[in-house]
């Protein structure tokens, strides 16, 4: 028996609830691989990182930030593996990432894409006590982190094809019925 794989990919807001629906995704279907994308950050003191000259800090917000390289690598290395469930001939793998359908290699092997949004108030709200590392320092969000996320939202809105192939979540509505209707919808594409 061939094993299918179906992929689902869960985009959107900084702090808006992906890692969140991912882990809740990932435990309801426990033959599920995930692949995170913030696991892709260059090191720190890679040369190819751009630095943000007034606030003296790198710009993280960006997908040059990340290897996308290593990560369609590992996403394909698992895409063409036979599978931990040999009883089930289609398998989940879910991918989390701020970033991730910016990737036209990753968004095209997306059967399922969602993305989550926020306000800028909420998404402050939800950010301002949550520890990165590096840290944000003063000022990051505001100049960086939010004008960043608006500008990826701005190339998904544009770009009609992928626009129509996504399903825009409110971040900001209950998590437990986000899941539900997400968790939903995968166990029956997964039937």
């Amino acid at each position: 028996m061939s094993v299918q794989w179906f992929v689902v990919g869960i985009s959107g807001a900084t702090c808006s609830g992906k890692s969140t629906l991912a882990d809740m995704l990932h435990k309801k279907f426990p033959t599920s691989i995930m692949l995170r994308q913030d696991d892709y950050f260059l090191p720190s003191d890679d040369s190819r990182h751009i630095k943000i000259q007034e606030l003296n800090h790198m710009n993280w917000d960006l997908i040059t930030s990340l290897d996308m390289q290593k990560m369609y690598s590992d996403i394909t290395k698992i895409l063409q593996s036979p599978g931990k469930n040999t009883a089930n001939s289609k398998l989940l793998l879910i991918l989390d990432g701020f970033l991730l359908f910016k990737d036209k290699t990753i968004t095209d092997l997306c059967d399922s894409k969602y993305f989550l949004t926020l306000t800028k108030e909420q998404c402050w709200e939800r950010r301002k006590n949550r520890l990165y590392d590096p840290p944000d320092v003063p000022g990051y969000f505001d100049k960086v982190a939010w004008p960043e996320f608006i500008k990826y939202k701005n190339e998904i809105m544009e770009n009609n094809e992928l626009y129509k192939t996504i399903t825009f979540i409110d971040g900001s509505k209950d998590m437990e019925k986000i899941y539900k209707m997400v968790s939903n919808e995968v166990g029956q594409l997964l039937c």
